[in-house]
This record gives C-alpha cells, structure tokens and sequence, in this order.
C-alpha cells in the first residue's frame, strides 16, 4: 500500500470586502469570469481529486491559504464581524465552496496545516474552530514546518525570506513587539493602490525590481573602490532605505500610514516612519537576527526568485530530509538539486545512492497565475522510494482534470 499526499500552497482567499468594487476589487483570489473562476476550480479539485480518493492520505496546505495581509493600508485589517480576520476570510461568501470541502477532509482527520507568511498570525484555536480534526503546524515564531519519518520537510518558505520571514520583537510596545516583517506593510500599500486604481502589483515583483537595483549600486561601488563585504552590506541597506521611502512616496500618497487596530498587537494607526525605524536596518543586521538561515543576498532572492538555497540548506542540516517542498514564490518546480539524476522509475539496477534530494514548489492558485498547480508524492513502503510530482488542475474539454506539466519531469528518491 503506498502512500499519497498531496500539497498545496499560496491559495490568498480574502474577505467579503476584498471582492467588492469599491471602486475596485483588492484581492488575489476570486471570480473574475462570471463563471466560478479560480473558487470553482479550486473546489473541484478537493472535491474529486481529494475528498473523493481515499487513497490520498493528507492534504497539506503550506501557508497563505487565508490572506490577511492584502487589505488597504487605510482599512481596519480585521473586517467587521470577528476579532480573527482568519474566521473574516472563512466566512467570506466568495470562500464557501472551498471552505466546505477542507471541513470534510478534517473531519476525515486527511487535512493539514502549515502557516505562511501572509497567515502567520493564525493560531491553532481558530483553526480548530473552522476545522473540527485539522492537524495544524506552526509555531510561536510564526514559522511552521510538516515532516514525516518518510523523508518530507515542508514548509511555505517564508522563513527564508528577508521580507517576509517573522522579524524578531524588539525592546518598546506597539510595533516593536510585533512578529509583522517588512512585506506586510509593503503588501497594504500596494492593496490601497489596488483599491483606487484597479492596478494590481505584487510584492514578489517589487522584491524582484529592488534586488535588481541593489546589485547593480554594490556593483558599480565594487568597481570604482576596495569594498569590503561589511561595506557592501551597509551600502545595500541605505540603498534598501531609499527605495522605501521612494515607494511609500509613489504608492502611498495621502495614505499617512497603516491602519492597524489591534492586528498583530499593533495598536491604532502606524505612520510609515515608524516602519522604517523598525525594519532600518532589516539587510545589515539580517544574520544576527536570522541565525542559522540563508545570508541575507539569498534571502532577498528567496522572496523573488526562488528558493535552491534554503533548500539546499535544509538538506545539509537534516539527513533525513529527502525531499523538501515549499510555496511561497508560486512558482511551481520539480527539481533534482544536488546532482544529477535518472527522471526513470527506480528498477533492479537502480541503487539508492544513485538518487539525490528532490525540491519541489507547489506554486500558486491566485488570479494572475496562469497554472493552478500541485505537489504530489506516492511513497512505497516496499521498495522505500517516493516518487514526487507536479501537476496542473485544468480544464480539459469542458471536465477539470490533473494533467502533467512540460518541462517538470517526475522524481525519483529513495529514503
């Protein structure tokens, strides 16, 4: 008997509000077509590739299935209606179908959870609450992790990233003793610009845009003087301040700040130079307060681009882990990392130690992704190899169906 699991991750339902045109749409995930969209699409695929085939032993949903994070900086970040802008989202009409399918797979004890970033203030009761049977995975720190003994190490892979990871509380109240990084007050100014303009820009793309600035600034200093790698690093957080404040000066105009209310511990309102004081000096101090992680290049471009590195590192610090899988980036991906490897089911002449480690994205289903896609491994017990793979859920001559992606070949490892 193998067992199946299947992962998903990056689904950013919003609430009510999210949806209406007021004067426009804010969130990621939604109807846009008049005819179910991405809610539809998404139901089906619980329904009859999950719910339906009790061969799938676990559903594992890697973060930012509710999305708390893109809300306008002038609106209170938790609706009317609840104190837990989770159960907001969860109530949301919009959510209903997708909704109903998760409760019968945690009544049917298949159903797990690992908090994201845009979630990452999600706690166990609430989850509990909506998901009577949910085995939820996160901790204090905002960082979640699902392993099994079979040689999976899951997580969204937020925690790598220098936006995005859970910044450590600081001395002071308010703010300072908030886990909130960076990337949830960038994500409220693009939701306000969303809201008035209709223009929808994601935070992944402005990460991208300003990695790109900082390298060729390093650069050019590199260049035309003896910088030392402590100096680099100074020059990309004064590069990283500056591109802030041109950022709330271009999107956040007559926006003073982000409405907070309570979220997160935050009281009130939070003015955007109380954000720049907090986060002044995210990249320079980024290995003391993120020890034992990707240093700090490689967790901007864990953010953007993608997420090798802390992949790699995982595998380095945990013997056991043979196959990682994150979100996060949605982008989705199947990939062989250290070394090259047959794309061939294992046979008799296979051994184990042709096999090495297995990465794998399981992408994204929000609106502006144009494939809704899928981890799924199938680990035999017998012969101790998984095989792990990437599929599409698409429409196929009028019936949604899983279909294999070019270009993502099948892998095979051994545990």
């Amino acid at each position: 008997m193998t067992t199946r699991r299947i992962f998903l991750s990056d689904i950013h339902m919003g609430d009510d509000r999210s949806v209406a045109k007021n004067p426009y749409p804010y969130c990621w995930f939604y109807d846009q077509t008049g005819s179910g969209g991405r809610p539809a699409m998404l139901e089906s695929f619980l329904k009859d590739y999950c719910v339906s085939d009790k061969t799938v032993s676990e559903i594992v949903i890697l973060g930012d299935l509710f999305d708390e994070w893109v809300c306008p900086a002038g609106f209170n970040p938790t609706a009317p209606g609840s104190s837990q802008q989770t159960e907001n989202i969860a109530n949301a009409k919009q959510n209903q179908g997708v909704i109903k399918q998760l409760e019968t797979l945690a009544k049917e004890e298949r159903l797990k959870y690992v908090t994201g970033n845009h979630d990452m203030l999600t706690d166990n009761a609430i989850m509990q609450k909506l998901f009577p049977g949910i085995k939820f995975f996160s901790g204090f720190d905002g960082h979640g992790v699902y392993h099994t003994s079979d040689g999976i190490w899951a997580e969204h892979g937020h925690w790598y990233g220098l936006f995005n990871a859970p910044y450590p509380v600081s001395k002071g109240s308010g703010l300072a003793q908030s886990i909130l990084p960076l990337g949830f007050f960038i994500t409220r100014i693009l939701a306000e610009e969303t809201l008035k303009t209709g223009k929808s820009t994601s935070l992944l793309e402005v990460v991208a845009e300003w990695a790109g600035l900082i390298h060729s600034r390093v650069a050019q200093a590199r260049l035309s003087t003896k910088m030392t790698y402590s100096e680099s690093y100074d020059l990309s957080q004064t590069v990283l301040e500056g591109l802030f404040d041109a950022f709330v000066k271009n999107h956040a105009q007559g926006q003073p700040g982000a409405v907070m209310n309570g979220y997160g511990g935050v009281p009130k309102v939070v003015d955007w130079s109380a954000v720049k004081d907090r986060y002044g000096r995210i990249f320079s101090e980024w290995s003391g307060t993120h020890p034992d992680n990707v240093d700090p290049w490689e967790a901007i471009e864990s953010d953007y681009g993608h997420l090798h590195s802390a992949a790699g590192k995982l595998f380095s610090k945990h013997e056991e882990a043979r196959i990682v899988i994150f979100g996060h980036t949605h982008e989705y991906e199947c990939t062989s990392l250290l070394g090259p490897k047959p794309t061939m089911p294992p046979d008799e002449h296979w051994m184990p130690s042709d096999t090495s480690p297995v990465y794998a994205n399981a992408g994204a289903w929000i609106n502006e992704t144009p494939n809704c896609t899928f981890v799924e491994t199938e680990f035999n017990p017998g012969t101790r190899y998984h095989v792990v793979r990437v599929r599409e859920w698409k429409d196929v001559g009028g019936k949604y169906g899983a279909e294999k992606i070019d270009f993502c070949p099948d892998q095979w490892v051994c545990v």
